[in-house]
């Protein structure tokens, strides 16, 4: 028997998610299998409604939700999970993917990583908990995604799901 998506990915832990990103537009995602790459999954931001919610942009902040309603869509189980919107509001968000394969190639993730984290970094584990995503107080010089090895670096124009599942630099032995 193939597993659900509600196996597939972490569920959210809604009390252990920081007030500064309860702040922050909302949207629900539902994974949507990729085509022809086996166990990839988009996850695009959705407008909740009572019928399975529609897609909406990220350059539309308007479309997006509360944190209270993005929960309450999730717990109706028609959708996969959460996140939030990057609009410049001082919040930058890091996607780290494949993490065991970014720290063995990149030595100095290992170090940033701890310094980061022990500077105030909130790190919780992706979807799939196989990857981290990192939220900090701050913003970015220029517009858009920035790319430095294995880290994708946005402060606007950017949904990224959030799981409240936190993860500490001596959980990931750094």
């Amino acid at each position: 028997m193939l597993p659900t998506f509600k196996e597939l990915f972490l569920e959210p832990k809604f009390d252990s998610i920081p007030d500064d990103l309860t702040q922050l537009p909302w949207a629900v995602w539902r994974a949507e299998p990729r085509e022809n790459q086996e166990g990839k999954f988009n996850k695009a931001p959705l407008k909740p409604t009572n019928k399975g919610g529609y897609k909406v942009g990220a350059n539309n902040p308007s479309q997006f939700v509360t944190f209270d309603q993005a929960k309450a869509a999730y717990q109706s189980d028609l959708y996969t999970g959460v996140g939030v919107l990057l609009s410049k509001n001082e919040i930058v968000g890091i996607d780290i993917d494949d993490l065991n394969k970014s720290l063995t190639t990149y030595k100095q993730l290992s170090v940033w990583l701890k310094e980061t984290l022990g500077n105030g970094a909130y790190c919780e584990w992706s979807p799939s908990k196989t990857g981290l995503r990192l939220f900090l107080k701050g913003s970015l010089n220029q517009a858009g995604r920035r790319k430095a090895g294995p880290l994708e670096i946005y402060d606007d124009k950017r949904f990224l799901t959030v799981t409240g599942h936190q993860v500490s630099a001596k959980e990931l032995s750094l």
